[in-house]
């Protein structure tokens, strides 16, 4: 308990997952813009377009299990060592199908082909080797913790992590890790169209884009997980939050039909830095997905706030 409690206490640690987020939210755009022109390009050379999205796909998913294993149960030495097991062969696969085509990479990173996605202070194919020669490290040092767990090292490496910060069961969490995904991707989307904030200049509702998709799959994302209805705060402040909740995604919906309807096709004139896939693909995919986002979390947000009214009155017929 005095470790839990030392570690509630270590903003370092919560500073790197927010730092760990913000780096895989830049990945996952790069994982978007690339799939976006796979798409566009009918499908074309996938053996020289998987190991691309592929190295920026995996940090993500590595970030999952590292949130669950930091912040909600210690994870079995099985599940751990299938896990270690995975990303071993998939970033190993990795570098081998960047290697076999690493003079073309090169040659287009030369004539700037990369230039329009995020780097590790190097563009493709430069940062996704050091991106899965890290992750390769990172397993190394997972075998080492299982082979020595009784060490030391082992030991405090353990002391770090805060099980129960987030009171989420592994049911849970599954439908969260699909959100997360897709936060990644609109977070890294809402930065990149920073680019082309002189949109904003011609047509001021490129600012409520930035927003609907900054604010919505993340805000929920942070709300389904911190769960304000089983926390130890007063049943008014969980009743205003959970309210919150509905309102912004409810405001968001309606500022979309209302701008539609003043405003006909506005996301075509200025939405294209937003959403590479519908104009990749000709289909409102990303708009659909916002949407969805907002009505599952509000559909949540409206049975969470019946069940506090419920067990109130059941409390209050007690009383």
């Amino acid at each position: 308990m005095n470790n839990q409690k030392a570690y509630k206490n270590n903003t370092h640690i919560h500073s790197i997952t927010i730092i760990l987020f913000v780096l895989c939210s830049l990945f996952m755009f790069n994982f978007y813009k690339t799939l976006s022109g796979f798409v566009a390009n009918g499908f074309r050379s996938p053996l020289f377009m998987i190991p691309i999205f592929s190295s920026y796909l995996l940090p993500a998913l590595c970030f999952l299990f590292y949130f669950y294993d930091f912040y909600l149960k210690k994870i079995s030495k099985v599940a751990r060592i299938s896990y270690i097991s995975v990303v071993l062969i998939w970033a190993i696969t990795n570098l081998a199908l960047i290697f076999n085509k690493i003079s073309i990479y090169i040659s287009n990173n030369k004539l700037g082909v990369y230039d329009t996605l995020y780097g590790i202070i190097f563009k493709f194919p430069y940062d996704g080797i050091i991106i899965n020669i890290f992750l390769i490290a990172m397993q190394a040092l997972g075998i080492v913790l299982i082979v020595k767990s009784n060490s030391n090292f082992a030991v405090r490496w353990e002391e770090h992590k805060s099980y129960g910060v987030f009171k989420l069961s592994t049911i849970e969490y599954l439908p969260l890790c699909i959100l997360a995904i897709l936060s990644f991707v609109f977070t890294g989307d809402a930065f990149n169209s920073l680019n082309a904030i002189e949109n904003a200049l011609y047509d001021p509702k490129y600012i409520y884009l930035i927003l609907w998709v900054l604010i919505v799959p993340a805000g929920n994302l942070i709300l389904l997980a911190f769960k304000p209805e089983n926390r130890s705060i007063k049943k008014s402040a969980k009743i205003t939050i959970l309210s919150l909740g509905i309102g912004i995604n409810v405001i968001f919906a309606l500022l979309l039909f209302v701008f539609e309807k003043t405003s006909p096709n506005f996301i075509v004139y200025i939405g294209k830095p937003l959403f590479l896939i519908a104009f990749s693909v000709s289909m409102p995919i990303e708009m659909i997905i916002l949407l969805s986002i907002g009505l599952i979390s509000v559909i949540i947000y409206t049975i969470k706030l019946v069940l506090l009214f419920v067990v109130k009155s059941n409390m209050n017929e007690k009383d």
